[in-house]
């Protein structure tokens, strides 16, 4: 006998749900209020929301069939005539809800979505708003989007190949620990195989993953935010994600061995971001199969790449304890070939077991060949960070792209003139291999400008040099002119001035120089580059 569809799971009743089409903020549209947000949670939340596919369903369609009559006017029921294996395919591509609301049409048509592929997305169930047209609280959005989604779990036997729970504000209480442990019991028998599992509020005392989370063994894509992580010192030998393919985890409390654990039960894992770290984290990559690693807004204390020989792109931006010396172990990694953001100064850059330091020289045991794309970002009016910026280059001596991110200061240290440039040592990848630079938040400093002249008078073989700068006046617009025309006409070494300017309004463009989801996509050869031109148009 066929199932009978709980009520609950046509919560919200038709007409009284979330458009996907609206102009809310984007944490409004999981249920959040978005003044309950700190400036980090905000932020932190922000890459996440950004980062998540988006669902392959919309509640914007409409299943109809075009209207026919019989000469007595009577309706033809078209739809009913299809195969049931086409009639499949399209419940799979309707909302839940949608989908489940078909099965009151007949017993074929529950049969037919009791068979067919669930996509299951709390957002289809937020409710538009409250009492005189407030947004409902968070309690309520919970309360309600918690009944639809268990109903939908208990009611349809799966597979169920993308589940989305995004707005279920669950907290470190005994009535939402069981609420988890069912949802994930029964998520483990459904062949889930991209899970979308983002809560509220951070977790520094937040709830903590049940360890039935390693039983979705059909997972290939998992993003999980704002969760206190497995506690995996308490699960049992042979726990794994034999099919893991992409892990994004945003605000996650994350202790060093989880991470050790998670790598080495994920024989096939391609893809790591790890975005807004509630804990402190030595991260050590040792991984056959990991071909992307980035790390974001996290509480970096270290990152070694340790052993990783698939490795090819590793990317650090705006990691809070960067900012405060953390160290970039970069040690068996043969095919890396793009690398960022290093912050020259900052960083503590160890190759192999060498400490990078400013007059280190180039050698076999100090140099990353395979790299082509670096990405460094640094404060021109900060002396210690521009001396260490000739050996960091160094270090890479066939890089062909170089993205230069500038910052101002409110603390300068004191500028580098183009003497101290003109006094560097050779350094190779300059000379000899770098075609294009592109240089972000470029402001006029003359710190900047003796840079530019350098690569101008030493590179042959560039063929761009792109200056992004924000769209404002400058304070001495006629010394930035002046500056610039001096870089227009020095002799460039590859034969011809190769300057190119380009605007951008400020945090667009130039600003925003860093996107998780351009930097995992391996469909862009040049992502640094890619993100710009995405950024501006």
């Amino acid at each position: 006998m066929a199932a009978t569809i709980p009520a609950a799971f046509f919560w919200p009743p038709p007409g009284n749900y979330l458009s996907t089409v609206d102009t809310t903020p984007v944490p409004m549209r999981h249920g959040l209020d978005p003044g309950t947000l700190n400036g980090y949670g905000d932020m932190v939340l922000g890459f996440v929301y950004a980062y998540l596919p988006p669902p392959p369903v919309s509640t914007a369609a409409t299943l109809s069939a075009a209207a026919a009559t019989t000469e007595d006017g009577e309706g033809i029921d078209r739809i009913s005539g299809l195969p049931d294996d086409l009639l499949r395919r399209i419940l799979s591509r309707l909302p839940a809800k949608d989908g489940a609301r078909t099965a009151a049409l007949s017993t074929r048509w529950r049969g037919l979505w009791r068979s067919a592929p669930l996509v299951l997305v709390d957002t289809h169930f937020l409710p538009r708003g409250g009492a005189e047209g407030r947004p409902p609280s968070p309690d309520a959005v919970s309360r309600a989007v918690r009944r639809a989604v268990s109903a939908a779990l208990r009611a349809h036997p799966g597979p169920f190949p993308f589940v989305s729970l995004s707005c279920g504000f669950m907290k470190a209480v005994d009535r939402d620990r069981t609420v988890l442990a069912c949802w994930f019991q029964l998520l483990a028998t459904k062949g889930v195989e991209e899970l979308v599992f983002v809560n509220r509020p951070l977790p520094l005392q937040g709830l903590r993953l049940p360890a039935s989370l390693f039983s979705c063994a059909s997972l290939r894509r998992l993003y999980l935010g704002a969760w206190r992580f497995v506690d995996t010192a308490t699960l049992p030998r042979g726990a794994s994600f034999p099919r893991l393919h992409e892990l994004v985890l945003g605000a996650v409390a994350l202790e060093d061995r989880d991470l050790d654990f998670l790598l080495a039960a994920s024989p096939v894992l391609e893809i790591l971001a790890i975005v807004g770290s509630v804990l402190k984290l030595n991260a050590r990559l040792a991984s056959h199969s990991l071909r992307c690693a980035q790390f974001c807004l996290a509480l970096l204390e270290e990152v070694a790449v340790v052993d990783a020989p698939s490795l090819e792109r590793f990317f650090i931006w705006r990691c809070v304890k960067q900012r405060h010396g953390a160290r970039v172990k970069i040690g068996h990694a043969p095919r890396l070939s793009m690398l960022g953001y290093l912050e020259p100064g900052v960083h503590v850059l160890e190759i192999g077991n060498i400490v990078i330091k400013s007059g280190t020289m180039p050698s076999p045991k100090t140099t990353i060949p395979s790299v082509k794309m670096l990405a460094l970002h640094l404060h021109f009016r900060m002396r210690n960070e521009v001396k260490m910026l000739p050996a960091f280059l160094r270090c890479f001596p066939y890089v062909e792209t170089l993205c230069i991110q500038s910052e101002e200061t409110r603390e300068p240290t004191g500028e580098l003139d183009l003497k101290f440039w003109q006094e560097t040592s050779p350094i190779k990848c300059v000379q000899t291999q770098l075609k294009r630079l592109v240089f972000r938040e470029f402001h006029g400093e003359e710190g900047e400008l003796a840079f530019l002249m350098f690569i101008a008078e030493n590179a042959r073989l560039l063929e761009e040099m792109l200056l992004v700068m924000e769209l404002r006046r400058p304070s001495a617009p006629e010394e930035l002119c002046a500056r610039m025309k001096a870089l227009e006409t020095t002799t460039w070494a590859s034969g011809s001035n190769k300057v190119e300017y380009m605007l951008s309004r400020p945090g667009v463009g130039g600003g925003s120089a860093w996107s998780l989801k351009a930097g995992s996509d391996f469909k862009h050869n040049d992502p640094f580059l890619c993100l710009f031109k995405m950024q501006t148009q």
